[in-house]
C-alpha cells in the first residue's frame, strides 16, 4: 500500500516511497476503487517523486490499467495526475493507455505543477 493515503475534498492524493512494486501498486488501485467514496471523486494524484525504486513488470501495468478502465464505468470523468521523475517512461506509457478514454490522464514532474492541473 502506498505509504500515505488521504482523501481530500474532491479527490485523493497517495504517495509512494522507498521501493514500489507492482504488487503494491494494484493492491493500492483495488482498495481505493472499492471504496465508496471513489464515485464521487474528481480527481487522483500519485506520487512517485519519494521513490528510490518502481519495479512493475509489463503484465503488471497492464493490470493497473484494466483496473483504472474498469473504475472509469463508475466514475467516467476522473483526472489522473502521475508525479514522477524516477520511471518517467512508465508514466507516460500508462498514461497513452487512456487516449480513448473519459479519463484525463498526464505525467507531471512536481506536484504544484499536477495541483495547478486538476484545478
Amino acid at each position: 500500500m502506498p505509504h500515505k493515503l488521504e482523501w481530500e475534498k474532491r479527490g485523493i492524493y497517495w504517495k509512494y516511497s522507498g521501493d514500489v512494486s507492482g504488487k503494491e501498486v494494484i493492491a493500492a488501485c483495488a482498495s481505493i476503487y472499492g471504496d465508496p467514496r471513489f464515485d464521487a471523486l474528481n480527481y487522483k494524484m500519485v506520487d512517485f517523486l519519494d521513490v528510490e525504486s518502481i519495479q512493475i513488470s509489463e503484465d503488471e501495468l497492464l493490470s493497473i490499467a484494466f483496473q483504472d478502465k474498469a473504475a472509469e464505468l463508475t466514475n467516467p470523468s476522473i483526472k489522473s495526475a502521475i508525479v514522477m521523475i524516477l520511471g518517467v517512461e512508465l508514466g507516460e506509457k500508462f498514461a497513452s493507455y487512456f487516449d480513448d478514454s473519459g479519463w484525463d490522464v498526464e505525467v507531471f514532474a512536481d506536484v504544484e505543477s499536477a495541483r495547478q492541473w486538476i484545478g
